[in-house]
């Protein structure tokens, strides 16, 4: 159900607000991956503790998924026109 009273400006602002924090959010999350990786590498770590990085490193890639998740919803809420309707209360 589409709202009627949208303020299309807030809208605006709320969307690039969303996008910036899932790119920072996103950006600090993964920034550590490579880091894992280099450290394995240039220390040549191999073995269980190699496979314990590398495992690691993706897990830090992966946490972006549910960030990117989470940003889709919230644009959905944000264009529905949700937080306009409940400012009102």
């Amino acid at each position: 159900m589409k709202q009627i009273n949208i303020d299309r400006g807030a809208q605006k602002r709320r969307k690039s607000e969303a996008i910036k924090s899932a790119v920072v959010s996103s950006l600090l999350i993964a920034l550590p991956a490579p880091v894992i990786i280099f450290l394995k590498f240039h220390f040549a770590i191999d073995g269980f503790w190699g496979i314990f990085l590398i495992i690691c490193a993706l897990f830090e890639i992966g946490m972006v998924i549910p960030i990117l998740i989470l940003l889709k919803s919230r644009l959905k809420e944000i264009e529905g026109g949700e937080e306009d309707a409940a400012s009102k209360y």
